[in-house]
């Protein structure tokens, strides 16, 4: 049986954005970060709840095509290029300037230690880091992209709140909320 994330490729739904507002209390006028945004599918979706959104991705073509395609969203949507595993945080990601730090299924692409003690920084003190993945079995050799349960449960270290829910109707896809960095 083919899993819903062979292609690489995994669509938005229109409840997955709603459960996103839900749990992570995105409203109008927050700052958001998508980091590994790609083509900027999600960002774009942040945007469209009145949130302003940057978008990094390691990826220049991909950098580029969200711009163009996107570039409807003006103000409040913007895209830049970025490697969260290898180059000095950018500038603009200021210590408190976020309410919101999403990453969608890029997790397993980063230095995770590197990347939630920088995500910490970045965050307001009641700050929102919202990921979702696919939760692998270990040692199964699955090829499905996404983060072994041990990892996920790591994540939760050194935040005041957490919680997580099944984003889609096969339950293959997770959320981790992570409210309040404690540091």
């Amino acid at each position: 049986m083919r899993s819903l994330t062979d292609t690489g490729y995994i669509p938005i739904s229109e409840e997955e954005v709603r459960l996103f507002q839900s749990h992570s209390g995105a409203a109008p006028g927050q700052t958001a970060v998508d980091i590994g945004t790609g083509t900027g599918e999600w960002a774009c979706e942040i945007a469209r709840l009145g949130l302003a959104v940057t978008g990094y991705d390691s990826d220049d073509a991909a950098i580029e095509w969200a711009r163009q395609v996107h570039e409807k969203h003006g103000a409040r949507l913007h895209f830049a290029r970025h490697d969260f595993t290898a180059g000095a945080i950018p500038g603009s990601l200021r210590p408190g300037s976020a309410d919101i730090v999403s990453c969608r299924h890029a997790i397993h692409l980063m230095d995770v230690p590197r990347l939630m003690t920088d995500i910490r920084r970045w965050l307001r003190p009641d700050g929102v880091l919202h990921m979702t993945t696919v939760v692998t079995k270990e040692g199964s050799g699955d090829r499905t992209v996404g983060l072994p349960e041990d990892q996920v449960r790591s994540l939760v270290y050194g935040w005041r709140e957490h919680h997580r829910y099944t984003v889609d109707p096969h339950q293959q896809i997770i959320a981790v909320v992570l409210r309040g960095p404690d540091g």
